[in-house]
């Protein structure tokens, strides 16, 4: 190799190491905010069945909102949902209309995301689902509440349920570790040194008690089946596992029979267990 192909050569190489560790820096100090998709919205508007809740937190304000169409003595049973990457509980509510008399239905943005303000982080996520689990018990004493996470929002879900007691736990297209699906979508990134929000729901899971119930989408190559696999093998609990007809990773909770489902969980989990023969 002549000097000036050797010159080329390595000029390459340094311009790729560079950008390699250039990536790796980014990953590393806004993750948070690639793992969350963490982005402004545009407004939803809702209807007046809804009302509205926030917290504060540094950088502003965590928002949330809560669904009871009937008022709020006629509710009986409150989905607390935590939601999947870059998703708005705001547009996710519009799939509500399919919940039935006595069901409600309560969301928080993440930090970052939407309306919420802040830096969005596994802790703070898992923080700030403490305080608004806590606020619902006050507001709606005599409803039972049902925790459900999608995607991200299993691992949020988990960790709460690991925390409190709830009524059940449903979780849709669920993960074992945020660790083992990002190194499918990044091969080259030692993310065992890098990822700070794991999202260990394997671990998480050995303190739930709740009764527990798991929906799998019919084609899913975001979760791969073997990432929900692992974490049903390992449930401490009898675990129900559905798999939701004609949906995929995106598409699942725009389908009714994925609320009939978790509605229809919901209304069983609350019945008195059998007596002993």
């Amino acid at each position: 190799m002549s000097s000036k192909a050797f010159r080329i050569a390595l000029a390459a190489s340094a311009a790729t190491v560079g950008g390699i560790a250039t990536y790796w820096t980014l990953l590393a100090t806004r993750q948070g905010h690639i793992l969350f998709n963490a982005r402004k919205l545009p407004v939803v508007p809702l209807s007046d069945d809804f009302s509205t809740y926030s917290h504060p937190v540094p950088g502003g304000m965590v928002r949330g909102y809560v669904y009871h169409p009937h008022g709020e003595e006629a509710l009986q049973d409150l989905f607390i949902y935590f939601a999947g990457r870059g998703e708005d509980v705001r547009a996710t509510a519009k799939a509500l209309t399919w919940l039935p008399a006595g069901f409600g239905f309560a969301a928080i943005n993440y930090r970052g995301v939407a309306d919420s303000e802040g830096h969005p982080s596994e802790i703070a996520s898992v923080e700030d689902a403490n305080q608004f689990a806590r606020h619902l018990r006050r507001a709606f004493p005599q409803a039972r509440l049902h925790v459900v996470g999608r995607s991200l929002g299993t691992g949020v879900a988990i960790q709460l349920v690991a925390r409190q007691d709830f009524a059940s736990l449903q979780l849709i297209t669920p993960y074992d570790s945020m660790l083992e699906v990002a190194k499918r979508r990044f091969p080259l990134v030692p993310l065992s040194l890098l990822l700070r929000h794991r999202f260990d729901s394997l671990t998480h899971s050995r303190e739930v008690a709740a009764k527990t119930y798991v929906l799998l989408a019919e084609r899913d190559d975001v979760v791969l089946p073997e990432r929900s696999q692992k974490l049903i093998d390992a449930w401490p609990t009898p675990v129900h596992v559905q798999t939701v007809t004609g949906s995929d990773h995106h598409n699942i909770m725009g389908l009714e029979s994925t609320w009939l489902h978790l509605v229809d969980f919901a209304l069983t989990a609350v019945l008195p267990e059998p007596k002993a023969a």
